[in-house]
């Protein structure tokens, strides 16, 4: 009997994936564990290994194809044997079970084909490492993970390249044919993912961005006066996103109307806090989550965020580490941005975009000073939150600053 390989479920809200690559073919012998192919959902890439050891069958789905979770992707036969055809029903996520072999198979015709050694040998790569390996045309083999364990990253692909583009200008490698600028690129993987989540949210919702520009000197001596104890303690430096993650925590719990999410025709209100904070790659945007903020200190905050965002960048976080927030801070000001209007993150009813600060000259009772500022912009869908709400918690956040308890 058939062995099937079925579209894994990746988090409790996803329903459908996208085969991003299959990294084995039909007829290739395959190891149990082994990866044999690359997905993606709305929230994070992932792999899928082989459920058994065997000769991997016809694919069932192709590469850009999404099919529902529990769609079969392909069979694994008996070692030995032919590939199994690729079962009708495969886009199904309810699928039948599949027909079985043919009594008197008969012998696959020759081809190359994986032993469990090849398996061994071939390098491991994030799904991410994987990816810009395709778009930049670098080959895995001839790349040499730099972090700890033997699993290439998407920055050590990166570096790879930066070498081989060296190599031609300097007229090193003369066979080498140089990609064209004027290439179109399609949307695919995290990119793809990213584009069809902000069309339909800027679709399918009413957003209304409140901004106001805040002092922040309060949040300047904060930072200056906790830094050396919270470098000693969690050996990381403290940003601006961790005091603000931690203010917007508190805040959340008397402003309600913000820790929301969409749900049917209506909206669910909850009690925890759970905070995306936004990772900007090479090729897309991730938002981690940090759950339970409420109930975790400054330096758990920290601990989590370097953690979410050291492993998001190598492509390494789990479904859950991406999903269920109920609030998205995204920080442009260490690009120099001032002021964005930031794209609601579905199903979230709120998003807060803060700026960079910087000295600004204000006018203070009369006189003209300069002191630390920044721009913050509040998006919220206006069918759930309306502007004097969104502009009140905009307010709370400037004064939490100014006294931060």
């Amino acid at each position: 009997m058939a062995t099937e390989v079925r579209m894994p479920k990746m988090g409790m809200s996803m329903e459908s994936g996208t085969l991003v690559e299959w990294h084995r073919q039909a007829g290739d012998e395959v190891v149990e564990g082994e990866v044999i192919a690359e997905i993606s959902s709305d929230k994070i890439e992932s792999e899928v290994t082989a459920p058994a050891s065997g000769v991997l069958g016809e694919p069932a789905v192709a590469e850009g194809e999404e099919v529902a979770v529990g769609a079969v992707l392909a069979l694994i036969g008996a070692a030995g044997q032919a590939p199994p055809p690729a079962p009708s029903e495969a886009v199904g996520a309810e699928a039948a079970e599949p027909a079985p072999a043919e009594a008197d198979p008969k012998p696959a015709p020759e081809q190359p084909r994986a032993t469990a050694a090849g398996a061994a040998s071939r390098p491991k790569a994030s799904p991410a490492a994987r990816r810009v390996a395709r778009e930049l045309g670098v080959d895995l083999a001839e790349v040499a993970p730099t972090a700890s364990g033997d699993r290439i990253t998407s920055e050590d692909v990166r570096k790879a390249a930066e070498g081989v583009d060296e190599a031609a200008a300097t007229g090193v490698g003369a066979g080498h044919t140089p990609r064209d600028d004027g290439e179109a690129v399609p949307f695919r993987g995290i990119r793809a993912v990213v584009a069809k989540r902000m069309a339909e949210s800027v679709r399918s919702t009413a957003q209304v961005t409140v901004t106001r520009e805040a002092n922040a000197s309060g949040l300047v001596a904060r930072r200056a006066d906790l830094l050396p104890g919270i470098e000693e303690a969690t050996g990381a430096r403290l940003t601006y996103t961790d005091l603000l993650v931690e203010a917007v925590a508190r805040l959340l719990g008397e402003h309600p109307r913000l820790n929301a999410t969409l749900d049917g025709d209506g909206v669910r209100r909850h009690r925890r806090v759970a905070v995306g904070v936004a990772v900007a790659l090479e090729d897309g945007l991730i938002v981690p989550v940090i759950h339970d903020v409420q109930a975790k200190s400054l330096e758990e905050i920290v601990r989590a965020r370097v953690d979410l965002a050291e492993r998001a960048r190598v492509g390494d976080l789990a479904a859950e580490e991406v999903a269920d927030a109920t609030f998205t801070i995204t920080n442009l000001g260490g690009f120099g941005t001032d002021v964005f209007t930031p794209i609601l993150n579905l199903p979230q009813v709120a998003i807060l975009g803060v700026g960079r600060i910087a000295e600004r000259a204000v006018a203070v009772d009369g006189d003209v000073i300069v002191r630390p500022t920044v721009w913050l912009s509040l998006t919220v869908d206006h069918r759930a939150v309306d502007g004097a709400p969104a502009a009140a918690f905009l307010h709370a956040l400037a004064g939490a600053w100014d006294d931060p308890g």
